[in-house]
């Protein structure tokens, strides 16, 4: 069977002027990722990340802990969503959302069910349907390139992550909700796919992290 572990971003520099760019520990944390997958006598013959910067900065960290070294590839498929559009399209939001994470993941979530709710799509670029579709599709090329035996590296972000979690569960938007709140940086799911389809294995893996570098954004 194929084996895919797909992988939250490092740390993001949340509260500075670009968001889009691993932190000092963001870069540890990936590191730390790539050292465990290494010690565990993972393979991969691909890494795969988005077109964000803080994913090919994590993608970068974790592939200096893997002998062999495969090498990095794009599919815009595993981008995020655009968070910064979903609390814009609510009007006012919360001031200290730019600075406070727990503020801005609440306002985060009243734009993600204004988002999934469907009666506002023309607001979006992108719409929910559309974003679901986006990572059903990336997560079904993963797997048609890879063979009996392979895995797979997917650097992604929380969004993306927990979508594929939701739909192998066969979970809804309140499920997809839950899983992104808690998703870890650089926590790791593992899917595996075979002759009985594919399954989810484990979701948000943190282990190679000690509790003081755990983040959430």
């Amino acid at each position: 069977m194929g084996v895919l572990y797909l992988i939250r971003h490092g740390q993001a520099s949340f509260g500075t002027d670009d968001y889009d760019r691993l932190s000092d520990l963001g870069h540890e944390q990936s590191r730390l990722a790539g050292r465990h997958l290494g010690g565990q006598g993972v393979h991969p013959i691909r890494i795969v990340h988005g077109q964000m910067l803080r994913q090919k900065q994590t993608a970068e960290g974790i592939l200096n802990g893997l002998d062999p070294k495969p090498e990095a590839e794009i599919d815009p498929g595993w981008n995020e969503f655009n968070a910064w559009e979903l609390t814009g399209a609510l009007g006012e939001i919360d001031p200290r959302a730019k600075h406070d994470s727990t503020v801005f993941q609440a306002e985060l979530e009243r734009g993600c069910a204004r988002w999934a709710g469907g009666d506002f799509d023309t607001d979006y670029a992108e719409t929910f349907s559309e974003f679901t579709d986006r990572v059903d599709g990336a997560l079904d090329a993963v797997f048609q390139a890879m063979g009996s035996g392979e895995s797979t590296l997917v650097v992604s972000s929380a969004g993306a992550i927990s979508w594929t979690a939701t739909r192998l569960l066969g979970g809804d938007f309140d499920q997809w909700m839950a899983f992104n709140r808690v998703t870890i940086n650089t926590g790791i799911t593992k899917i595996i796919s075979g002759r009985n389809g594919t399954s989810l294995i484990s979701f948000n893996d943190h282990g190679h992290l000690p509790p003081a570098d755990v983040t959430y954004r």
